[in-house]
């Protein structure tokens, strides 16, 4: 054997990261530099984590972007087109080389300390899921100020779920489960955390994980769509297992909503003969959830001054739940 050959079979095998940040992308050029950006000044020893940013396809930069900071990070960009947000991650996962994922949205920026906090955290509980909430960016509008409060952004311990935007996971823990469901659109972190728990694992927030989330609505308009479309698939996962009552109370909202607005159409019509009662019960009805879900979030915030606000978001949140309804039971209906 001649003395390359030699010199090859003397090279240590490349070192595994130990954390692998999974980050599913289409057309985040405006937000995607920042991000990385985010990562380039963790704490976290360079060679012990690697970035994959799955794409799906995008055509506004975003590709041009990622690949600027391949120098800077260990990263690498892969695409997979035409497929939901959960195929992204999972493809992602399966590409990865170190033993914990670290599941992190484009339009969010990690904190300093994420990955050392993360590492920490993990270590010092059962096995499961860990991550954090999202943190509004500065100078948000009264939408995004009233409807992600620091008590809900602080808090800490066992939760229902955690977002797929901050979640950190062990690669075992996640191949067991199976990953994310494929099949889902929405709600795919959720449906997700509810199998780790099932599996006797834990789901456990933490704000030492929080990440600012760029992409948090900042109009009524942007409020509105974004809830319509993390409805998407909430009823789906709730007929999936009934008895479980996963996402009820979404669900039951919406349809009160849905009734209610039902209700003051007909109330109209009937008005139209001179019979305005219904109109007037479906009305007042309709608006007391919003404001009683608002009336109860602002007192229990110590916070008397947004009862108005909060009650337009809850009235606007539920309009846009009910329609997901409305889509869900016509698709349902032409199957």
């Amino acid at each position: 054997m001649g003395a390359t050959g030699e010199k090859r079979l003397q090279e240590p095998a490349a070192k595994k990261p130990k954390v692998s940040v999974i980050i599913p992308a289409l057309n985040e050029g405006r937000v995607i530099g920042r991000c990385l950006e985010s990562l380039q000044h963790l704490d976290f020893p360079r060679d012990q984590f690697e970035v994959i940013v799955v794409d799906n396809g995008s055509t506004d930069g975003t590709a041009r972007i990622i690949d600027s900071y391949t120098s800077e990070l260990n990263l690498r960009r892969v695409e997979r087109k035409n497929v939901r947000i959960s195929a992204l991650r999972n493809f992602g996962a399966y590409l990865a080389q170190g033993e914990i994922f670290a599941f992190l949205d484009a339009d969010c920026l990690a904190p300093r300390e994420w990955l050392t906090n993360a590492i920490s955290l993990i270590g010092d509980q059962p096995a499961g899921v860990i991550g954090g909430h999202c943190q509004i960016p500065e100078k948000s509008s009264w939408v995004a100020r009233a409807w992600y409060p620091d008590e809900r952004i602080n808090k800490r311990g066992i939760v229902q779920y955690i977002p797929s935007g901050n979640l950190v996971v062990p690669r075992s823990q996640f191949s067991s489960v199976g990953g994310f469901d494929e099949t889902l659109e929405t709600n795919e972190d959720y449906e997700f955390c509810q199998r780790i728990c099932k599996a006797g694992y834990s789901v456990r927030a933490f704000p030492e994980l929080n990440v600012v989330h760029l992409g948090v609505p900042q109009t009524v308009s942007e409020f509105y769509r974004r809830n319509r479309w993390h409805g998407k698939h909430v009823v789906k996962v709730f007929l999936r297992d009934i008895s479980s009552l996963h996402n009820a109370k979404p669900i039951f909202f919406a349809a009160y909503i849905l009734l209610g607005v039902l209700g003051i159409v007909l109330g109209i019509l009937f008005a139209a003969f001179g019979r305005i009662e219904l109109f007037v019960f479906s009305l007042f009805a309709t608006l007391m959830g919003p404001f009683a879900l608002g009336m109860y979030a602002a007192v229990s915030r110590r916070r008397l001054g947004s009862v108005f606000p909060l009650t337009a978001l809850y009235m606007i949140y539920g309009l846009a739940r009910a329609r997901c309804l409305v889509g869900m039971s016509s698709s349902l209906r032409w199957r």
